[in-house]
């Protein structure tokens, strides 16, 4: 799979999960925004993401 569209996600927590290959579930998630004015390579990755449950 290809990425081709930015989406902004907001959440309220992180935790660490054994159940998703990411090793982090984002607690209450949901869409804010679909980022057309960003590319797939300005998106944040998952390292980004785990680092702020550090």
């Amino acid at each position: 799979m290809r990425p081709e569209q930015v989406v902004e996600v907001a959440f309220d927590g992180l935790q660490t999960s054994t159940r998703y290959p990411g090793g982090i579930t984002l607690r209450f998630a949901r869409v804010v925004r679909y980022r057309d004015d960003k590319s797939a390579d300005e998106a944040d990755t998952i390292e980004t993401v785990r680092s702020f449950g550090r």
